[in-house]
């Protein structure tokens, strides 16, 4: 079988939540030694990774071609598109929502979708989100073949609020990949941040009004008996950013809350493994990956009950109203208060790890191509 894959987001300099997915899927269903019968096209915006990469690198299927499609603009509806026919595919998979509007006659298409919060909470979108996702999710799990839900709360949105199939929508969880450290590492990025191991709490994501950040920096400065603690927020800004930033000096703590700004993979293990908490105050999510990354780490979770994440958290962390500032700082203030607490949690958060792997999500989304 002739397979095409979008791999434009996979090689991002700066990947994020859908990026890091489509780069973790590529890389695990290519190190299956079940995808050395097919052979693999990879269309991706740049020049093709290095040999050193990890998608290549283990790679157990030796048919595969990285194809630069260097187009600016509407790079999926003509250059994706064109490579449907010029490569003949039997089958093409969007890690992240848009598939192409023209495509090969006969072709088999898989789609992933992550989350359709702009559905039921426009006010938390940007405009361009609002106006672009709404056709491109809604085309998508029309006329895809299959899609991919991470999550039963992404498959019961698209069941419930755009009218999809639930027979055509097959619920993959994600996983969760961490590298070893190199010790010498860790002091220059505490350093660089101005922190000391375990004396703060941490926010992994971007900076965007869906990620309620200023609820948590409010519920953060009424906190009594930890003033010794930060709050690291780390990642890069979105869109109406500003709020979040002047949330700290409205609130009093300005010199207690860190904005990291983009971190790398190593710098996000490494303010993982050394956070006292992480928080995951998210109005909504579609899965919410770095709850898991908290789990690898061996970090007690807090976390907000929106979308999927009580699905995904399964009482493995705490859970609170992210509309409630007050919620919020009582659930810090408990888990920070109680080291029971928090090496239960803990605990329940490595059990909770051994339902979700690339392994098994790679597995899962090689039989949908072989049974499109």
């Amino acid at each position: 079988m002739r397979i095409g894959i979008d791999a434009s987001r996979a090689f991002e300099v700066e990947r994020t939540g859908t990026e890091t997915y489509s780069y973790q899927m590529i890389r695990h269903i290519l190190q299956l030694p079940e995808a050395g019968k097919h052979e693999w096209y990879l269309y991706v915006k740049s020049q093709a990774p290095s040999t050193n990469n990890q998608i290549i690198f283990n790679n157990q299927a030796p048919n595969t071609k990285f194809i630069q499609i260097p187009l600016p603009f509407l790079w999926t509806q003509t250059g994706l598109a064109a490579r449907t026919w010029i490569d003949k595919l039997d089958c093409l998979w969007v890690p992240a929502h848009t598939l192409p509007l023209l495509r090969k006659p006969g072709l088999k298409t898989l789609v992933t979708v992550h989350g359709i919060e702009y559905e039921w909470l426009p006010a938390y979108e940007s405009r361009l989100q609002r106006w672009y996702l709404p056709w491109s999710t809604i085309y998508a799990v029309k006329t895809a073949t299959k899609v991919i839900a991470v999550s039963d709360f992404t498959k019961g949105q698209l069941v419930e609020r755009l009218g999809a199939d639930p027979a055509r929508i097959q619920v993959v969880h994600e996983g969760v990949s961490f590298q070893a450290l190199n010790p010498k590492h860790q002091y220059s990025i505490f350093n660089k941040f101005k922190i000391i191991p375990e004396k703060y709490l941490l926010f992994i994501g971007t900076v965007q009004p869906r990620k309620n950040l200023a609820r948590l920096i409010e519920a953060f400065s009424r906190i009594r008996d930890h003033r010794g603690l930060r709050l690291v927020i780390a990642g890069k800004l979105g869109w109406q950013y500003e709020a979040v930033l002047a949330a700290p000096e409205k609130f009093g703590v300005k010199n207690r809350v860190v904005f990291t700004g983009y971190i790398t993979d190593e710098e996000k293990e490494v303010l993982l493994r050394n956070a006292l908490v992480y928080v995951q105050p998210s109005i909504t999510e579609g899965f919410g990956l770095p709850v898991l990354e908290a789990f690898a780490a061996g970090v007690p979770v807090i976390s907000s009950d929106g979308g999927a994440l009580k699905e995904i958290l399964n009482f493995s962390g705490f859970l609170f109203d992210p509309f409630e500032t007050e919620g919020i700082k009582k659930s810090l203030e408990l888990v920070l208060g109680n080291k029971k607490i928090r090496r239960e949690l803990v605990d329940r958060g490595r059990e909770r790890l051994k339902d979700f792997s690339w392994v098994q999500a790679a597995r899962q989304t090689l039989k949908l191509f072989e049974t499109l």
